[in-house]
């Protein structure tokens, strides 16, 4: 028997609404906080805030960050948080990640989400992965929600993760690199690598960032329809923005999988 997550992504993904989604489907808030105090790290607080996404009930992972705020970095409207962002070389992170006291499964993932975000940026800017300047997925934000992710799946016992097909926006985003196209280079080339599919939305928001889609494409090991699950909990996570219309959320649903044989 598999025990398995589907994430229902039809508004967008990041960070902060998959780690909101698996707390409101009874994640260990504890082992997530636990997780965050062993990176070693301070200048940040977290709540979780009971909010309504166009009448859903969601959970809001509210992360108050007390970092520098650089000209240029990452500053425009979008599905996840809205804070200021420093940013760090990949293999600082990487580093941080692998000496911080956390289980031996929620440093491994987290790692390799890492090494895939570097991976990425390095292809696009052709530079080494490990000469990476992490932007806004360097920022402490998404460190939290990445090591955030990998502990509330470890505290919920996740043996796999899968997820319906990506919503996408259009036009173009602000970043530290630029104004770019939406989707931004990053996501586009982690939705290609992962043979992802995607359902295009009507809107200039970023609906999916980097953070969101590679904890997706790295953990997960299939996108598409919810597989047959006896459903357990079901949980959602919301994102920042509160659009008309549509509730900007994204849905964790666990249940057992029968494995085959």
């Amino acid at each position: 028997m598999t025990r398995t997550v589907w994430f229902n992504c039809c508004a967008g993904v990041a960070g902060d609404m998959l780690l909101g989604s698996l707390i409101d489907a009874g994640a260990d808030r504890l082992a997530v906080m636990d997780a965050w105090g062993g990176l070693g790290v301070d200048g940040f607080a977290a709540t979780w805030e009971r909010v309504q996404r166009c009448g859903v009930s969601s959970l809001w992972t509210n992360l108050a960050i007390d970092e520098p705020h650089h000209p240029g970095d990452h500053d425009h409207d979008h599905a996840d948080h809205d804070h200021d962002h420093d940013h760090r070389p990949a293999g600082e992170v990487i580093a941080l990640i692998l000496a911080a006291d956390l289980p031996e499964q929620v440093a491994a993932d987290a790692a390799a989400v890492y090494r895939k975000l570097a991976a990425v940026e390095g292809a696009i800017h052709g530079i080494d992965p490990n000469d990476v300047e992490l932007h806004e997925v360097g920022a402490l934000d998404s460190i939290l929600d990445v090591v955030g992710v990998c502990a509330a799946l470890h505290s919920l016992g996740i043996d796999r993760v899968t997820y319906s097909p990506i919503a996408v926006g259009h036009g173009t985003v602000h970043t530290a690199h630029g104004t770019l196209a939406n989707p931004v280079p990053a996501v586009s080339r982690l939705l290609a690598e992962a043979g992802a599919t995607t359902v295009g939305l009507d809107t200039t928001m970023e609906l999916s960032t980097p953070t969101g889609v590679a904890l997706l494409t790295v953990l997960g090991d299939a996108c598409g329809p919810m597989p047959s699950l006896t459903v357990s909990s079901t949980g959602f996570g919301a994102g920042t923005a509160d659009p008309p219309g549509r509730p900007n959320v994204v849905q964790a649903i666990i249940g057992i999988e029968a494995t085959a044989g």
